[in-house]
């Protein structure tokens, strides 16, 4: 594979969601750029296509197929971080889901399975993450949270719960361990070309009935690519931005500006 610039060549990268959206696309960009990458998802047969693909392109990749809201699955993937590439440099936490419904009518099991998977899963993965990233002298540490931590709509009421508590984790990593050599910085995408989000599409009649939302809400009058956003993660993980932690970088094309 040939990379463009190589910003993230010998370093080592955890990327959880990996499998589709955001995740995938910035394991590609990750491998283009030099990394070597241990892909998390639950979805093993999208995860092993990724890894494929990346492969393909000569790029150096490992999987774990698990759920990121149990230990055992971050446990599993800095082992084999360490094991296969002698350290763990960069952590990017980005798997989520997103069931939506009034709280009145919210499952109490369907809000323990969001905040296990959108904000747990971050506590767990940092927890095992930060130890070998001490030993290396240092790494980054990049969790997406959304536009919809600050800003919301009615029926998101475990998500955006979720996406809120990612910031003030975000900040107390930063805050503890940015001078051990350590960044957290956080990510706020709004709409981007995900999956979930053609999802919603078609659960509404299609793209043309989201698309006026979506110029009403996004100034942009786009949604973002998944590359798009896996540029701003890039910067994140590089040493270019060696001195940003701490930080909530919204990725929403004036989302949040906007009135």
């Amino acid at each position: 594979m040939s990379t463009k610039q190589g910003r993230l060549s010998s370093k080592t990268a955890i990327i959880t969601g990996a499998a589709s959206g955001i995740g995938k696309g910035t394991a590609l960009l990750f491998a283009e750029e030099g990394a070597n990458l241990i892909l998390v998802d639950i979805s093993e047969d999208k995860l092993n296509e990724v890894a494929a693909e990346i492969r393909e392109l000569g790029g150096s990749c490992e999987v774990v197929c698990g759920s990121v809201g149990l230990m055992k699955t971050a446990e599993e993937a800095v082992a084999l971080a360490v094991s296969t590439y002698g350290k763990l440099d960069i952590l990017f936490n980005n798997a989520g889901i997103m069931p939506v419904g009034d709280i009145l009518d919210y499952a109490e099991e369907t809000w323990d399975q969001v905040l296990q998977v959108n904000l747990k899963s971050m506590f767990l993965m940092c927890k095992k993450a930060i130890p070998e990233m001490l030993k290396a002298n240092g790494g980054s540490i990049i969790n997406t949270s959304s536009v919809m931590a600050n800003l919301t709509e009615p029926g998101y009421t475990a998500y955006s719960a979720s996406k809120a508590g990612i910031i003030g984790l975000t900040k107390e990593i930063a805050v503890s361990y940015t001078e051990k050599g350590i960044r957290c910085n956080s990510i706020a995408p709004g709409w981007v070309e995900t999956d979930m989000n053609v999802k919603l599409a078609d659960s509404m009649g299609g793209m043309d009935k989201l698309y006026p939302i979506i110029k009403q809400q996004q100034p942009l009058g786009r949604m973002a690519t998944t590359r798009e956003v896996a540029y701003a993660v890039l910067f994140l993980a590089s040493d270019e931005s060696i001195v940003v932690s701490g930080s909530h970088l919204a990725i929403d094309g004036a989302a949040s500006a906007a009135i």
